[in-house]
């Protein structure tokens, strides 16, 4: 069953993909950002909006040096009047106000109780603490009010009844008197430890690999000291590359997982010559540089180091990388052509001269 669901979301993405590889580009984040805080301002939240005016570049560069989509952002606004009570907040408070993520509220409606949000702040996180059965979702012990004030698809914004803590500590699963405690049970993060990549890898136009990724289980699962590190090296072609597989069930997991390398492989390792190793059994892959362009099984790496940190690293191919079987069916209907190109362009003046006959 688990298999089925699987092979039919990606029969559904890679159906999406040929009719559109390339998801439309966003509109430029400060437009976003600009007409965000005229919508807070229209709609009496004037300290926020002003703030988000003044902060703006900040805002940009945290999630750009997340790796993030500075596109995918979600504001919580206080009301004028906790701006009043409280003072001007520190940056590192308001950025706490900021996640480098574009949350729906049936999005953040499912997620469980303690769930983790991301946000822009240093030293601070945000936690889910309203239950299911709750009306109002609560996050940090603050109520969000109503629907949002504004979302143009990359940007939300949600009015919340006052700032956030910064002191706020993550409460405990127990504290949820619907929660049971299982021995035989794991704990799933809310996001994927994948998040940042696939969004990078989706605006460049990976989206099928990106949504790949997004489907391991493994970027759920927490990490603790007893953990083994988590090393991978993934070779991602372009999705115009893939679209042919799609409804080749039986071929999905031989198709991905021979892009993948159990180890971080950066550019600067990829020399000439260079053996890997990947997740197919009997299939490794071989690299060649020629004048400073790298080739991984004939295969051309078109935009390398594409995304890497110290456990994941990405580099765009330009197509999917052949299996062997799949190379000699090629050089056997290349041959075959070039024998039928040969007869038919064969030179009739080298013929023997019949015609005494």
């Amino acid at each position: 069953m688990a298999a089925f669901f699987f092979f039919i979301i990606f029969s559904s993405v890679l159906s999406f993909s040929t009719s559109q590889t390339t998801a439309p580009p966003p509109p430029p984040p400060p437009q976003s950002l600009l007409n965000a805080a005229e919508t807070l301002s229209n709609s009496g939240y004037v300290s926020m909006s002003l703030t988000l005016e003044l902060i703006s570049d900040t805002i940009l560069s945290r999630a750009t040096k997340h790796s993030l989509s500075p596109s995918a952002l979600t504001i919580f606004t206080p009301p004028d009047s906790s701006f009043v009570n409280s003072g001007q907040p520190s940056l590192s408070h308001l950025l706490l106000h900021f996640s480098p993520l574009s949350l729906s509220l049936s999005s953040l409606q499912s997620l469980p109780f303690s769930s983790k949000i991301p946000s822009l702040s240093p030293s601070s996180s945000l936690y889910i603490t309203s239950l299911a059965t709750d009306l109002q979702i609560s996050i940090n012990n603050i109520k969000i009010v109503g629907s949002p004030i504004y979302d143009d698809g990359y940007v939300v914004v949600f009015a919340i009844e006052d700032f956030f803590s910064q002191n706020f500590t993550r409460p405990n699963t127990n504290q949820n008197p619907n929660f049971k405690s299982s021995p035989q049970c794991i704990t799933f993060d809310p996001f994927s430890r994948f998040y940042e990549v696939s969004l990078m890898l989706k605006s460049k136009g990976y989206l099928i690999m990106a949504s790949f990724l997004e489907l391991q289980l493994i970027g759920f699962l927490k990490i603790n000291n007893d953990s083994p590190p988590l090393k991978l090296t993934v070779f991602a072609p372009m999705d115009d590359a893939i679209v042919g597989y799609a409804g080749d069930f039986s071929e999905y997991q031989q198709l991905f997982l021979r892009h993948l390398v159990p180890c971080v492989w950066y550019w600067t390792d990829l020399n000439n010559g260079t053996e890997i190793k990947n997740y197919v059994s009997g299939f490794n892959m071989m690299i060649k540089k020629v004048n400073d362009v790298a080739f991984v099984n004939g295969v051309e790496i078109t935009y390398p180091d594409l995304y890497y940190n110290d456990w994941l690293v990405v580099h765009g191919l330009q197509s999917v990388i052949p299996l062997p079987d799949e190379i000699d069916e090629e050089m056997g209907e290349n041959f075959g052509k070039d024998e039928s190109n040969n007869a038919v362009n064969f030179d009739v003046s080298m013929a023997p001269d019949h015609s005494e006959f």
